[in-house]
């Protein structure tokens, strides 16, 4: 006796999803909500930084000294947009250069040239652990070690050793650094010098004469001509025309 064949209802009852579904629906409505908190956050710190960045470079292009209450104001919209990105290297970066700025006043006190210089190197190594290979960081750090009077600072040394070793196509960060190790040259460890050698054989391969002109100090010259051998050769051909070979 054949038993007929039925076909599965598919007017079954619905059934409630497993608790393991359940969870997963759950972490990622979690997930959803926490990046859309995070995009908001983030924007709303570009409200704040972005003003306050163009501001900033307006000033520095046209040459002209921000005001007590004009640094007030960029320092107070930067920090607010740090708090609401604290993973934003540009906002570190900019408070590191808002920093730097009070370095370049001429009637700092000691304890004002370590406050203001420590606030802005904090801010420069910040970055940087979250960006390692950005050369103008590295670059800016060593400036304000070198405004410190901390020439001999591993700090200082190591930061002209990677604006030079990340930042082999910026031309204007090879020529800082040539001109920081040549006003410290006396200070540098081995890599540091080597460093700063090869940013001034870059700059004189580039534009000797613009360069040259820079740093016409014939005397800043002569430990770069004593060190540099044949291994830099734009440097050498410089030292001879100074008459320092």
């Amino acid at each position: 006796m054949l038993r007929s064949l039925r076909r599965p209802d598919s007017r079954r009852p619905d059934i409630a999803p497993p608790a393991l579904v359940r969870a997963s629906i759950a972490a990622l409505l979690l997930v959803l909500g926490y990046a859309l908190s995070v995009a908001a956050r983030t924007g709303l710190a570009d409200v704040y930084a972005e003003p306050a960045k163009s501001y900033l470079q307006t000033k520095r292009d046209a040459g002209e000294v921000l005001t007590r209450d004009e640094w007030q104001a960029l320092y107070g919209s930067l920090t607010r947009a740090l708090a609401l990105a604290p993973g934003d290297p540009d906002n570190l970066s900019e408070l590191g250069r808002l920093h730097r700025i009070l370095l370049e006043a001429d009637d700092l006190d000691a304890g004002e040239i370590s406050r203001y210089g420590d606030a802005g190197a904090g801010y420069y190594r910040a970055a940087l652990a979250l960006r390692p290979t950005w050369p103008w960081d590295w670059g800016n750090l060593a400036l304000v070690k070198y405004q410190q009077y901390q020439d001999r600072s591993g700090v200082y040394q190591d930061a002209l050793v990677r604006a030079v070793e990340f930042g082999p196509r910026e031309p204007s960060l090879q020529d800082r650094v040539a001109e920081l190790g040549a006003s410290s040259w006396w200070a540098l460890n081995p890599a540091a010098a080597r460093a700063v050698l090869t940013a001034a054989d870059r700059a004189l391969e580039r534009d000797a004469q613009s360069f040259s002109e820079r740093s016409d100090a014939k005397e800043r010259w002569r430990p770069l001509c004593t060190r540099a051998g044949d291994s830099f050769a734009h440097i050498k051909r410089h030292c001879e025309t100074l008459g320092l070979t």
